[in-house]
């Protein structure tokens, strides 16, 4: 395994929305625990005529709503809930502090600590703060949850059914207020709270929900199946109709229409109508989201048969694996190299299953599909890698990985491809050493044709037949520089710029003619190379003779471009050369540059003797032409 292979950028998960929900809870509180304690500090004049029953929080509960809060928030920041622990922790300890106080009979006197000396904390609603316990103990209890909040599967589902205590508690109180239960009720279940602390409990109880949107609750409400989508569309009904239902029976009841059994009757009734009213409408709906799910799983079922058979039948080896790096599956090319069969290598990470060595240094190579997983990006095929196969064996491989972007965004995994290249390689090799004989017999021959040359040139006594030889010497040392060329390029091509420089570089000196040369390097096809260079040759010979490179101030540029349908336009241009004499017009040296490039090439030449010196265009395809040019572009003066 690679240093690499543990550090994998997993998806976000989901439930953000729940996790927005929890904080905006976290923070509603604070805000009603600062109103409250706004109120008691009088810092905002008539806030108790706008907002009546503030009062009904005391200060010591009040601070401890807003530590409630930040404790929630904090926990919905992984790195902050162990602050959120230990929030929690406080509130138990507080709540139980301030409990004590009516249960021993005794006043610490917090409320009165935590306000000027001139404020007076008075009761609420008419009660001292020990005999008014409901809000204190709902912190209690959330600090209880809090505490144990995601701790295991038991102890998570301890502290979710103590926020639900909680929800069921301020129910029972909200709907007490809506009903017209007797405010001096203490006994549970309607413990006196005031209706600014009930909205903090509930706010507590669901935020601390909320934020466990991966278990619990909060899990099966945003769950995407057909029992989430069933829950999502019976829960406003099972909390809110019933209440609602009820007040409209209780107003009756008040206004003497029933009696208490006539209101009971029709409220269960109501509510059964109406319940079923929403379970026939909730079950419509998961009809027709089951209905799309098994359409959904048919197609599913359908892609995943094509994907296998055409992962089956792809000739390089295939490994998909899951976010975390873990393999799905692999196609038969892939179990034959690396020597893992399909089941098992399934669950395995891919770092056992697929290992792979730098060529050159035996030291681990980072893992494709990690990269793919940790970057997001599709990494290019990369050689000079060597596959460790199961029993140990290297093979030489091709490598590339590309990660799964599910329609969401969410990474669904990586996909891993790879080839075994051992055989290219020898193929390869075999390339080589062919063309290394073909370049020694050419270079051979080349020598046996240079060497009598040179001889008939010792023999040679005239002075016609000496300058015909040397020509000729000339020109097969321009087709080995034009071999040199290929051969440095395996055969591949060979490079213009490098063509020109080597032709006029014996011609540059210090106070000569000055040479410039412009373009950008092209590769010319094996088929352009030796003419092109015998041409080079035959420019530069008569420019040495007769034109710009046999005076010092001459001027010799050599400039080409590629234009359209993959042609070369080479321009030879001199300046500063004497008087064009007429074998250079017509002599053997520009007969071969134009049967050359029009008969051989297939292109057009175009020459022109201007006062200033020679002006020589060659338009030459880049690809082979099997019907060579016959039009001859005519001379100036022709």
């Amino acid at each position: 395994m690679t240093e690499t292979s543990t550090h994998i950028g997993l998806p976000a998960p989901r439930g953000a929305g729940s996790i927005a929900l929890a904080r905006l809870a976290a923070v509603l509180v604070c805000v009603i625990g600062e109103i409250v304690l706004a109120l008691w500090l009088d810092i905002i004049p008539g806030l108790e005529q706008a907002l009546p029953g503030l009062a009904g929080m005391t200060p010591n509960v009040v601070l401890g709503v807003i530590v409630a809060g930040l404790g929630l928030l904090c926990f919905t920041f992984r790195r902050l809930r162990l602050l959120a622990r230990l929030v929690g922790l406080v509130l138990v300890a507080g709540g139980l502090v301030v409990l004590g106080q009516g249960t021993l009979g005794i006043d610490l006197g917090l409320d009165q600590n935590l306000l000027p000396a001139d404020v007076v904390p008075p009761d609420a609603a008419g009660q001292s703060a020990h005999e008014t316990p409901g809000v204190t103990v709902s912190l209690i209890l959330f600090g209880l949850a809090l505490v144990f909040a995601k701790r295991g599967k038991l102890l998570s589902g301890f502290s979710q059914i103590v926020a639900l205590l909680m929800l069921a508690q301020v129910l029972i109180v909200l709907a007490g207020y809506a009903y017209g239960v007797a405010s001096d009720y203490s006994a549970f279940p309607f413990t006196s709270m005031s209706v600014y602390g009930a909205l903090s409990v509930f706010l507590l109880a669901t935020g601390l929900l909320a934020a466990s949107p991966e278990q619990g609750v909060a899990a099966a409400i945003i769950e995407r199946s057909p029992a989430g989508e069933m829950l999502r569309r019976l829960l406003p009904g099972i909390l809110v109709l019933p209440l609602v239902i009820g007040w409209f029976a209780r107003r009756a009841e008040m206004q003497g229409l029933y009696d208490s059994a006539a209101t009971l009757a029709i409220f269960a009734v109501v509510n059964i109508v109406v319940l079923a009213v929403f379970a026939w409408a909730t079950i419509g709906a998961v009809r027709r989201a089951d209905y799309e799910r098994s359409s959904a799983l048919m197609e599913l079922r359908g892609q995943r048969e094509w994907l296998s058979t055409t992962v089956g039948s792809i000739g390089e080896g295939v490994i998909a694996t899951d976010p975390s790096g873990s393999v799905l599956l692999l196609n038969k090319v892939a179990e034959q190299l690396t020597g893992w069969p399909a089941a098992e290598a399934r669950g395995r990470p891919i770092w056992e299953v697929f290992r792979v060595i730098d060529e050159a240094t035996h030291k681990p190579v980072d893992d494709p599909a990690l990269k793919a997983l940790r970057e997001r990006v599709v990494t290019r095929l990369e050689s000079g890698a060597l596959l460790i196969t199961r029993d140990h064996k290297e093979l030489p491989v091709e490598h590339s990985g590309s990660p799964i972007i599910g329609h969401d965004g969410s990474l669904a995994g990586a996909v891993l491809v790879f080839r075994d290249i051992t055989e290219r390689r020898r193929t390869a090799q075999r390339q080589t050493m062919l063309v290394g004989e073909l370049n020694h017999r050419v270079k051979n021959a080349l020598a046996i044709v240079q060497s009598l040359v040179q001889a008939n040139l010792r023999q040679a006594t005239s002075k016609s037949a000496q300058a015909m030889a040397q020509t000729l010497a000339e020109r097969l040392q321009a087709l080995h520089r034009a071999h040199d060329l290929l051969l440095e390029s395996q055969w591949s091509g060979a490079s213009l710029k490098a063509m020109v420089q080597r032709e006029l570089e014996p011609y540059r000196r210090e106070g000569g003619p000055k040479i410039m040369i412009k373009g950008r390097d092209v590769l010319l096809p094996p088929q352009c190379t030796s003419i092109l260079a015998m041409t080079l040759h035959e420019l530069a010979t008569n420019a040495v003779k007769y034109g710009a490179l046999s005076q010092n101030d001459g001027q010799l540029g050599v400039s080409w471009k590629t234009a359209r349908g993959n042609r070369l336009l080479l321009a030879w241009e001199e300046r500063g050369a004497p008087s064009v004499p007429q074998k250079r017009k017509s002599g053997f040296g520009m007969q071969l540059i134009d049967q050359g490039i029009r008969h051989n090439l297939g292109g057009e030449t175009k020459v022109d003797f201007r006062p200033a010196g020679l002006y020589v265009e060659l338009n030459v395809p880049l690809t082979p032409s099997n019907e060579p040019s016959m039009t001859r572009t005519p001379k100036p003066g022709a």
